[in-house]
């Protein structure tokens, strides 16, 4: 549908037309904006009827005079219902709920397709089921001024098509001002941390208003009389006692932390709206690069942009196999014109809808971020390195990496819940120069190399064609500075290199919406027996293991992996490939010892997967949270490879140099990465969409044999 602001959301493209005919019947949406809607369909072949209903709902409205603050909605029903509360935006953006990553239906065991024609069950893994309930939540943090929305509805039952409710309910709107005093006692404690750090003195606390006596006791026997004391905002009347310096506000604690020789042009930024504590470990990777700790609250407009992007993109997409296959924003080939828009109107000439909103809402985050630390007198010479610090799926929104990445800065995201959970993935980060030695595979790479495209030519921004050999560039990058690389396509393979141990590895595939990893199938009739190949005697066949895919395996002529052209697996026959659904990859997976996982596929970044392998180990993860274009993303990931494995040079940095040659680069908006050829590939789809992200430390370095193992200074 169409909204009044000439945006098209909520897209519904499987299992219709893609894997058969039927109805398209999920499409639920609430009405965020007064004025015209309209639906619309991409193609009406087949259409026979089309259908709108308006289901009847209540409005809240909830004003906000101060960024400082968190929502939260709850709708709570004596007995189970399908209530749930949607919650809009003072400028009518869906924000909340959060579409989950999967849509609830049972997940099938191992190595077998959740939804499809084999049973015609797609019905199930199509729709976002939401069980009866009592209660239902809704939270935004750092929520932008102005009046905000709350629409109590009945969840739409895509079974009987009734979105009805009797009986009665009970709403509470909490709106959460952040205390002052905890921000800046937040800020004080992490910046300390990091002063603390590049000093080598201990750090020790102060309350509210006192020196309390563990801190006291620990200065009498340390004989410490210099103190340094961050007080930003004198949050504390605490008087320490001996030389004191003080630093009370945040510039003079930038200027503190920049004025050491070892402070590096990294900037982390964590968020205080949920009252966790991100602060702690941001501190830790602060300390680090000796660097200071930002508030993104101070950058309300990009962070609640941020969350827009997120929200729209959630929206906009369908379920695919169970995960959430995110939409794309929409963009233009020029800059919008108003007049051009209403004379082509005029003359019944309607540009596809959203105008240029990938550019506007992105270029809007990263020029948010930029102001607040112009504003501190951050913006050195040479690019920014950010490390922002807080979960992703409730706080500061994945495309972060995106938006602060190109020719004047790159960034990395702990993405993860919990404090501890952020702690863990920093440590790795931090100590991987020496950790990584307790890898027993470390001289050994990796990868599962599923699709490719080679020898096919991809034309950058620069306006130059440039051929992808992916496949065979793969493995003299992976097999560079004396390291092994050992390819797989099998699973079980794969599985036991993981487990074994390996230094980096590299999958290239299908992502099945997020959902899972592809593979060939060892054996069709043992793994998937539903299955039917294009030639029968080849479904009770055990297949072979290569450095490289061979999706014409069931082809006239069967191919292997040394076959030239191409490999194209798909999600049903002819070629039909292995799923393995990440909940089975999570029960699987052993301690993947601090490897480095890189993937090109769709949507992956966005859903499990990351999570997966960051919880068995893994210290960085970086990939695509939208759609990837082989041809062009294996490409960009050669190039990556080529300056990380071969010149030895930090993943983040690498990435950046070459952002603006095949997407947009929001970190300059120069005409030639926004308006440039593969910038504007399948236009009417959005563009190019891959939203790469980076979990972890953007600086890490991947590990070389030729590096010379640590010798601890206590055995």
């Amino acid at each position: 549908m169409i909204t009044p602001r000439y945006e098209g959301v909520m897209e519904d493209w499987w299992p219709y037309p893609y894997d058969s005919n039927g109805e398209d019947g999920d499409t639920f949406y609430p009405v965020s904006l007064s004025g015209l809607w309209f639906p619309y369909v991409t193609d009406v072949s087949g259409l026979d009827e089309l259908q709108i209903i308006r289901y009847a709902g209540d409005k809240y409205k909830i004003p906000i005079d101060n960024t400082d603050c968190s929502i939260e909605v709850t709708v709570t029903t004596d007995n189970p219902s399908n209530l749930i509360v949607y919650l809009i935006d003072p400028n009518g953006n869906v924000r909340r709920p959060m579409v989950p990553h999967y849509n609830g239906g049972e997940i099938k065991p191992i190595h077998q397709w959740n939804g499809g024609h084999w049973e015609h069950d797609q019905g199930e893994f199509r729709t976002w089921i939401i069980e009866p309930h009592t209660d239902f939540s809704v939270e935004v943090h750092n929520a932008m001024e102005g009046k905000w929305t709350a629409i109590v509805v009945p969840f739409l039952d895509k079974e009987t098509g009734d979105a009805g409710f009797n009986g009665g309910y009970h709403i509470t709107a909490k709106v959460r001002a952040y205390n002052p005093d905890r921000i800046d006692a937040a800020l004080s404690a992490a910046n300390g941390a990091v002063i603390a750090s590049m000093n080598h003195a201990p750090l020790l606390y102060v309350t509210e208003d006192s020196v309390p006596s563990e801190t006291s006791n620990a200065l009498s026997q340390l004989g410490a009389t210099n103190i340094i004391f961050v007080n930003i905002n004198e949050v504390s009347s605490a008087n320490p006692s001996g030389s004191v310096t003080e630093y009370a506000t945040t510039q003079e604690v930038i200027n503190a932390i920049k004025a050491d020789t070892n402070s590096e042009n990294f900037i982390t930024i964590t968020s205080l709206g949920t009252g966790d504590g991100y602060f702690a470990p941001a501190a830790m990777a602060a300390a680090y690069h000796t660097s200071p700790v930002l508030n993104i609250g101070e950058a309300a407009d990009a962070y609640n942009k941020l969350d827009m992007i997120t929200a729209w993109r959630e929206y906009a997409g369908d379920y695919y196999h169970g995960a959430r296959s995110v939409g794309h924003l929409p963009q233009m080939d020029h800059p919008f014109d108003l007049k051009e828009f209403i004379q082509g109107i005029l003359n019944g000439e309607f540009p596809h809808p959203g105008f240029d909103l990938k550019l506007r809402w992105f270029s809007a985050v990263h020029n948010g971020i930029h102001d607040m630390i112009s504003g501190y007198n951050l913006d050195k010479d040479g690019q920014e390195a950010y490390l922002f610090v807080s979960p992703r799926d409730t706080d500061i929104r994945d495309p972060i990496c995106r938006a602060m990445t190109g020719n004047k800065s790159y960034a990395g995201h702990i993405p993860v819940e919990t404090p501890a959970f952020s702690s863990a993935v920093i440590c790795r980060n931090i100590l991987y120069p020496a950790i990584i030695y307790a890898n027993p595979g470390k001289d050994v790479t990796t990868s599962q190399m599923m699709n490719y495209p080679d020898g096919y030519q991809w034309r950058a921004n620069d306006g130059k064609s440039y051929p992808n050999y992916a496949s065979q560039e793969l493995k003299q990058v992976m097999s560079s500075r004396g390291r092994f690389f050992e390819g797989h396509v099998v699973w079980d393979n794969l599985l036991e290199r993981y487990n074994t141990g390996t230094s980096i590895s590299y999958y290239s595939g299908h992502g099945t919406g997020g959902s899972g990893i592809s593979a060939q199938y060892k054996n069709i009739d043992e793994q998937f027996p539903l299955a039917e190949p294009r030639h029968e005697h080849l479904k009770d066949f055990d297949w072979w293991d290569g450095w490289r895919g061979y999706s014409g395996y069931d082809s006239k002529q069967t191919k292997t992996c040394r076959w030239g052209g191409d490999s194209a697996y798909n999600a049903q026959e002819p070629s039909l490939y292995d799923i393995i659904h990440f909940k089975w990859v999570d029960q699987l997976f052993e301690n993947l010892h601090s490897e480095l996982e890189f993937w090109s596929s769709c949507t992956t970044g966005e859903h499990w997967g990351p999570m997966v392998y960051l919880s068995h180990g893994s210290a960085v993860w970086f990939g695509c949270a939208g759609s990837a274009y082989g041809v062009q993303d294996d490409l960009h990931n050669m190039w990556i490879f080529n300056d990380v494995l071969v010149k030895g040079e930090g993943i983040g940095e690498s990435q950046s140099k070459y952002t603006w040659m095949f997407n947009r680069d929001f970190t300059t908006c120069d005409p030639t990465t926004i308006y440039g050829r593969s910038s504007l590939f399948q236009l009417s789809q959005g563009g190019l969409t891959n939203v790469k992200v980076l979990y972890g430390d953007p600086t890490t370095t991947c590990y070389s044999p030729e590096w010379m193992e640590p010798i601890p200074l206590v055995p």
